[in-house]
């Protein structure tokens, strides 16, 4: 009896375990320009969203710049956020069990339609997820003792199991140096496990996996502010199914990305300048709230590597049906190469299986049946006689996958599939590909897409003539106007972020054209580094200014690859997170103060007392190269707290009417006590003694405020009230004032 109570409990142990695992949950990377949210079923960014309620989000959509939230005219724009979802599915039969009716299907994240259909519990079971933060400056301003110098400085691992019984390991790389903060590495481990159902207890699947076929996902959307701003809605065919975007696919770089070429089919309005004429050209001359264009973004990935090991023998079913060995086909293949191409020496299927743009709608009915079957290349193959020849892409391409151009100004959905392969029991394969965003493409390159008509079509550039309401903005924007700062290296377009992918993941520069099969099945990751930026605090002084101090902790940065020695500290003040930033001015290595710390006083009177502000220090080294941002801090404008408890002040005083303390910002019944340390009691009596209501101030600032309002939430009268202030070391002030409405 006590053993089958024993057998209980460790089932019910097993239970509690297998579904604490499963939840669904996310992790977000933002150490770099690029933003993205990943989940540990799959997905990126969030559940497929083609509707209306995608209009909004709280959590980063590939978002570039970072911090790009904004209000405007009274209206909350979500930000720069750059995709509908993605992810990535995988599909195979059992050895006994063939055909398209017996297929096993994972969908994990990039499907759905207007809304997103269920992954979790569904085709994805999660199992992991964890955060490793590999700063070389920790929070308090200290060198990280663990920092590996090999490795990025931000790294999330997730590992899900899957209704087709293979379990997947997504790593995922972020950095925050200028050359490499546009992009983002994933590297995908795919393992036969049999786990069909995320219970690593019990293997419910061990038949050879035939026709295993991955494919990766993104839906791209050029940003969701300026689709907003134009058009009040960020909803695929409202707005980007409109023909507003593009798809392209450049095969020097295996990349796929878009970018917004028209407005209601007005070839004026590409990138959505801001609508507003006199807003345009304050935001162009500024920079303020990214420049003048709403969509200057091309999102898209790049294939790093894709796997070749595993992949079936494919025999023609010419030859199969003639009997011949496979000596005797081959000699057959090499002499009739024209009706045989797509198939290399080792009758494996030339890679990618397919290679497919088209609309938003990924619902699992249309996926299923089109995007990962054995039955057909649904996007077609490139042959001798493809009008692109010789650019792009080269011969080599002759046989794989075509890029189906007819659909690219549909340009909502990019897919690219892998396979067919066999796989056993323990059998692994890996993948990598790169998220990568730039200001616009490389202009003028050849590349294909574009067009329903022709199958290439050259990249628009963005130093484009702006036409608002009939009236000519600029001729050329870029020369008018330049980059926003948030461009914040010569790394500026879509393919030069691609071309920092592969120089990220091979250690090495790339030769291009890139070939993702001949590169290393893991990334090496031997980046050039700047110093890194150090740990600043932002604090208010009783005098009114704002004090900005750092440690030395940088100066002892050491690195392998360091790209030269600190040389100085820059320090920058904001409007918004996304910049533009005013430089304040610097601090040479060792200009420290007589605490031997890092100290700039920001003492600008119009920096006003109650605003907010983000301020950023970066690290120069000698040879000019800098550090990322990656210490941007909010910080409200007030006056520091008194060290020690004197004379208190209540601002107004008499309070008259609406007149109201103007230091927080809604003025409207605000009364302010001044003079406060950082922490203290206020409490506030009626001319009767009694107690109306009591104050905890907790923050190191000279003040607090009050809006009239009782303990019980009742409006105070007109009349004299009294207050006591102590804080906890004993000290004690007193006072009155008057309230007149």
């Amino acid at each position: 009896m006590n053993s089958v109570k024993e057998l209980f409990f460790v089932f019910l142990v097993l239970c509690t375990v297998n579904s604490l695992a499963q939840i669904r949950e996310y992790r977000i990377h933002d150490r770099g320009m690029l933003h993205e949210t990943v989940f540990n079923t799959g997905e990126i960014g969030r559940g497929w969203m083609t509707g209306q309620a995608g209009n909004k989000t709280s959590v980063p959509l590939f978002e570039w710049p970072s911090h790009s939230a904004v209000v405007l005219e009274g209206i909350e724009y979500s930000g720069q956020h750059n995709i509908l979802g993605a992810g990535m599915y995988m599909a195979a039969n059992l050895a006994s069990k063939p055909g398209k009716p017996n297929r096993i299907y994972a969908l994990c994240g990039g499907v759905g339609a207007s809304q997103p259909e269920v992954v979790f519990g569904r085709w994805s079971f999660p199992l992991s997820m964890e955060e490793i933060d590999n700063f070389p400056v920790l929070q308090n301003g200290e060198l990280n003792p663990d920092y590996d110098p090999n490795e990025a400085e931000e790294i999330i691992r997730t590992s899900w199991a899957s209704s087709v019984g293979v379990t997947v390991t997504r790593t995922s790389r972020a950095w925050s140096y200028p050359d490499y903060d546009d992009l983002i590495i994933y590297e995908y481990e795919l393992v036969y496990t049999g786990d069909t159902d995320g219970n690593p207890e019990t293997i419910e699947q061990t038949e050879e996996l035939r026709d295993f076929m991955a494919l990766f996902i993104y839906g791209f959307a050029p940003s969701m502010y300026g689709y907003q701003r134009h058009y009040q809605e960020w909803k695929y065919d409202a707005g980007i199914y409109r023909g507003d975007q593009n798809g392209f696919w450049d095969a020097d770089y295996w990349l796929a990305f878009n970018m917004d070429r028209r407005t209601a089919l007005d070839e004026f309005l590409a990138g959505k300048p801001e609508p507003n004429p006199d807003l345009f050209r304050y935001f162009a001359e500024t920079g303020v709230n990214g420049g003048g264009f709403c969509s200057p973004q091309a999102p898209g990935f790049c294939m790093l590597y894709y796997d070749t090991n595993h992949l079936a023998k494919v025999i023609p079913a010419e030859l199969d049906t003639l009997g011949q060995n496979e000596s005797e086909a081959a000699e057959i293949m090499s002499t009739n190469m024209g009706e045989y191409f797509e198939l290399d020496e080792n009758w494996h299927v030339k890679q990618p299986w397919s290679n497919k743009v088209s609309t938003g709608n990924t619902r699992s009915s249309k996926m299923r049946d089109q995007s990962i079957n054995p039955d057909k290349r649904w996007s077609g193959r490139y042959s001798p006689t493809s009008t692109t020849w010789p650019n792009p892409p080269s011969e080599r391409w002759i046989g794989r996958a075509a890029y189906n151009y007819r659909q690219s100004v549909d340009a909502g959905q990019k897919h690219i599939v892998f396979g067919p392969y066999t796989l056993h029991l323990g059998d692994t394969l890996r993948y990598a590909l790169a998220e990568v965003v730039g200001y616009g493409g490389q202009a003028g390159k050849r590349v294909e897409g574009g067009q329903t008509t022709k199958q290439w079509d050259y990249i628009p550039t963005m130093n484009r003539r702006v036409v608002l309401k009939d009236q000519v903005m600029t001729e050329h924007y870029l020369d008018d106007y330049g980059y926003p700062d948030y461009v914040n290296s010569d790394v500026v377009n879509v393919q030069q972020a691609a071309h920092q992918a592969f120089r990220a993941y091979l250690g090495q520069e790339p030769q291009v054209p890139t070939w993702p099969e001949d590169n290393p099945s893991k990334g090496v990751y031997s980046i050039p580094v700047p110093c890194p930026a150090p740990a600043i605090i932002v604090e208010n002084t009783k005098e009114g200014a704002v004090r900005i101090t750092w440690k030395r902790s940088v100066e002892k940065f050491e690195h392998p690859r360091l790209m030269g020695k600190l040389a100085e500290f820059e320090v920058y003040r904001s409007t918004a997170g996304m910049g533009p930033w005013e430089y304040l001015g610097s601090r040479m290595v060792g200009e420290v103060n007589s605490n031997n710390i890092y100290e700039f006083i920001d003492d600008d009177d119009a920096f006003k007392i109650g605003e907010r502000k983000y301020y950023s220090v970066v690290s120069v080294d000698e040879h000019g190269n800098r550090s990322g941002r990656t210490n941007i801090t909010p910080h409200k404008k007030n006056i520091g707290a008194v060290e020690k408890l004197d004379k208190v002040y209540v601002v107004p005083n008499p309070f008259i009417g609406a007149s109201g303390f103007t230091g927080t910002g809604d003025v409207k019944n605000q009364i302010g006590f001044y003079g406060l340390p950082a922490r203290a009691t206020i409490r506030i009596f009626s001319y009767a003694g009694q107690l109306i209501e009591t104050i905890e101030h907790d923050d190191p600032i000279y003040s607090t405020a009050w809006l009239q309002v009782t303990r019980h939430g009742q409006d105070i009268a007109s009349g004299v009230y009294f207050y006591v202030v102590t804080t906890p070391e004993g000290e004690e002030a007193s006072g009155k004032f008057i309230i007149i409405k």
